[in-house]
C-alpha cells in the first residue's frame, strides 16, 4: 500500500505540536482529537501531556537520550493504541 492511498483511519487520535512560551522555553504538546464531521477534519478532545525544553535544548536533537526519544515513541503509540479502544 502506498502511503499516499486514504484509508479509513480510526475515531481517536495524537496531535503533536509545538509551543513557544515567553522564556523562550518550548513546549511538546500531545492532544487528544477525535474525528469532525467532515472528511480529513479533526476536534480537540483534551490535553494528553506536554513536556517543556529550556532554550535550546532542541536544536540539537543528537542531546537528547536514546531513552527520551523513545518514550516519546512509546508515549504516541500507547495512547492511540488505548484512546482507540485497543488493549495493551
Amino acid at each position: 500500500m502506498k502511503s499516499s492511498q486514504q484509508v479509513p483511519t480510526k475515531n481517536m487520535a495524537t496531535l503533536c505540536s509545538l509551543a513557544l512560551l515567553s522564556d523562550g522555553t518550548l513546549r511538546v504538546v500531545l492532544d487528544d482529537v477525535c474525528k469532525g464531521r467532515e472528511p480529513g477534519s479533526w476536534l480537540y478532545r483534551s490535553l494528553y501531556t506536554y513536556q517543556d525544553y529550556p532554550p535550546g535544548a532542541l536544536e540539537d536533537l543528537v542531546s537528547l537520550s536514546e531513552r527520551a526519544l523513545a518514550e516519546f515513541g512509546f508515549n504516541v503509540l500507547i495512547r492511540l493504541l488505548v484512546s482507540n479502544g485497543y488493549s495493551t
